[in-house]
C-alpha cells in the first residue's frame, strides 16, 4: 500500500533485499541553507541517508522529511545516520566555518505503467 510523503506517493519498502539502489553525495558549502527534494532531483526515495558536519566551530542543522517541524542540531564535527527509512526530503544549514556532506543510498522511483501497453 502506498504511502504519502510530502504529497509524493511512496510505494518503497526500504529494507527489501529486491531493490536496485544508488549511491549520492552532495556537499553544501557553507553559510548555507539547502533543502534536497529526493523524488524531484534524483526521480528517487532515499532508503538511507548520512549527513557529515565538517565544521570543527559551528553546529549545523537538518529536518528530515518536514517543512514544519524544527531543525534538529548537528553539532560541530560530527555525523548522523538514517537507515531503514523512507526520506523524500532533507534540509539542511551548515556553520559559518564549515560545509556538510549529505550522502544517501537512492532506491528509483517506479516507472508509471502505461495504460493499454502490451
Amino acid at each position: 500500500m502506498p504511502t504519502n510523503i510530502q504529497g509524493f506517493q511512496v510505494l518503497t519498502k526500504p529494507n527489501s533485499t529486491e531493490l536496485e539502489s544508488f549511491p549520492i553525495f552532495i556537499t553544501i558549502p557553507q553559510n548555507t541553507r539547502r533543502i534536497i527534494t529526493f523524488p524531484t532531483e534524483f526521480n528517487a526515495i532515499a532508503i538511507g541517508l548520512q549527513i557529515e558536519n565538517f565544521d570543527g566551530t559551528n553546529a549545523a542543522s537538518y529536518r528530515i522529511n518536514s517543512s514544519t517541524n524544527p531543525l534538529s542540531n548537528l553539532p560541530a564535527s560530527n555525523f548522523r545516520g538514517f537507515s531503514g527509512m523512507n526520506i523524500v526530503s532533507v534540509e539542511v544549514q551548515t556553520g559559518a566555518a564549515g560545509a556538510c556532506l549529505v550522502s544517501g543510498q537512492m532506491a528509483a522511483l517506479p516507472k508509471p505503467a502505461i495504460e493499454g501497453s502490451l
